[in-house]
């Protein structure tokens, strides 16, 4: 029991606060004088808040709605892009419910929430069309928003969204940003003991009897382990939202622009998005972090820019080439992949690299891979990919076979990715393994189950 005390302090109390801080110290900067031409504050019936109000442009004929992630600056964190944007868009850039001159309170600020109070104040604003923008905790926000009404959104903009991931994969990935620390999978060969550490660490934590969802849902829970604080609170209940079922359910063309040195939402989000959602356009800017509208002013000013007047397309494989071939990977450290591959063997090679890759059978032994934005087409059969001793981080795929992943000794990080005519999408043989799941899915004979789990994988056992 003390042991399990410890570790839920650990995860609580250690990493998911420091997660949170990081999201506030990269949203934070000192603000600009205010060029906002309305400033009020508005009475709002979600959390009973006074919400504060800033609009420029008011006579323009389309909206331009922008919304914040966590931090105290808030709204004013759009300062600094305020004159260009007013000059073709009525821009309304509130503070969330909790968060900057809106008041505060002990209520749940979950994705769903603020979705419905965005759905209330676009229903209060004059008739135009809207483009909405979310940065961070509001790009999680925006993204839900658009998932059930993305009908009454002309564009959508995700600025280094925050969320899709498991919690575990926002601590693994926070872990391994932050303090340096490899979180390893089970191949001793690649294994360092502090990685073991960590990994113990963060795994048992990740299934401890506590109940997120129940201490969320509880104004007492809120109070006693949040201390009520809107920041804590938004951000857990950000991760713990799945996104698995809404991804195909926004059909609004939406932009990503992401920072390439985003150490809080990492890239694979923006990979994962970019795989899921029917119509959408990645621009990655290679000299920012989780705030570019900061980090890299003219850049985001230019990249914004171009979300609001092209159109994204229709997501489409870019390897298109026809001649399959056979590839493979011996007791090499690097390589990179890409284009159609009848089959693919990978043996003792690490930081290895498949992107936009087309194969119909891919076998891994004792090797670290990572792989974005690619097909997985399994023979008749057989697997779409066998692991054995390995480490694989997948974000953004199809994998269409009747058994998609068998493991042996191995673990799977897999975000955005649609198991296609799977009976079984993972399948365990041999030693343990481990699996985890974010925002994925399982479709079978019309049903689409979700993936967004944590868990270990027997000999026999599938998922």
């Amino acid at each position: 029991m003390v042991v399990r005390h410890s570790l839920r302090i650990s995860f609580q109390q250690f990493f998911l606060p420091i997660f949170i801080f990081s999201i506030v110290l990269f949203s934070t900067a000192s603000a600009t004088a205010s060029a906002w031409t309305v400033e009020r504050v508005v009475e709002e019936p979600v959390f009973g808040a006074q919400v504060y109000l800033r609009e420029a442009g008011v006579d323009n004929q389309k909206i331009l709605l922008l919304v914040h992630g966590i931090g105290d600056r808030a709204g004013s964190v759009w300062d600094d892009l305020l004159p260009e944007l007013a000059y073709d868009y009525h821009v309304i850039a509130p503070d969330l419910p909790g968060f900057g001159r809106s008041s505060k309170g002990n209520h749940l600020y979950s994705p769903e929430a603020y979705a419905t109070f965005l759905d209330w104040l676009i229903k209060s604003l004059p008739t135009k069309p809207v483009t909405l923008v979310g940065h961070s905790l509001g790009g999680g926000i925006a993204l839900m928003y658009s998932t059930h009404h993305g009908t009454e959104l002309e564009r959508l903009v995700l600025v280094d969204a925050v969320g899709l991931l498991h919690r575990l994969a926002v601590s693994q990935n926070f872990v391994r940003q932050q303090f340096d620390i490899d979180v390893p999978y089970s191949s001793a060969s690649i294994e360092t003991p502090l990685g073991r550490v960590a990994s113990l660490l963060l795994e048992k934590a990740s299934h401890l009897p506590l109940n997120p969802e129940l201490l969320l849902s509880l104004p007492f829970m809120r109070q006693k382990f949040l201390a009520a604080d809107p920041t804590r609170i938004a951000g857990l209940a950000l991760v713990e939202t799945d996104y698995s079922l809404l991804l195909a359910k926004s059909l609004t063309p939406t932009w990503l622009i992401w920072g390439a040195k985003d150490e809080i939402a990492s890239l694979r989000i923006a990979k994962a998005l970019e795989w899921n959602l029917p119509q959408v356009k990645l621009k990655i800017l290679l000299e920012s972090g989780h705030t570019p509208m900061l980090d890299d002013l003219s850049g985001f000013r230019m990249a914004l820019q171009q979300a609001l007047q092209e159109e994204p397309e229709s997501r489409s494989l870019r390897s298109q080439t026809t001649d399959a071939k056979m590839g493979s990977c011996e007791d090499e450290q690097g390589r990179v992949f890409s284009g159609h591959f009848s089959s693919l063997r990978i043996n003792n090679c690490n930081n290895v690299l498949l992107r936009d890759v087309v194969t119909h059978s891919l076998e891994i032994t004792d090797s670290q891979v990572e792989i974005e934005t690619s097909k997985l087409l399994a023979l008749p059969h057989r697997p779409a990919l066998t692991l054995l001793r390995s480490q694989v981080v997948v974000s953004g795929a199809d994998i269409v076979a009747e058994t998609g992943l068998v493991l042996d000794q191995s673990r799977v990080d897999l975000a955005g990715v649609r198991f296609i005519g799977a009976q079984i999408a993972i399948k365990g043989e041999g030693n343990p393994s481990s699996v985890l799941c974010s925002s994925s899915i399982k479709v079978f004979d019309g049903v689409i189950e979700p993936l967004h789990l944590s868990r270990p994988l027997i000999a026999g056992e599938g998922i």
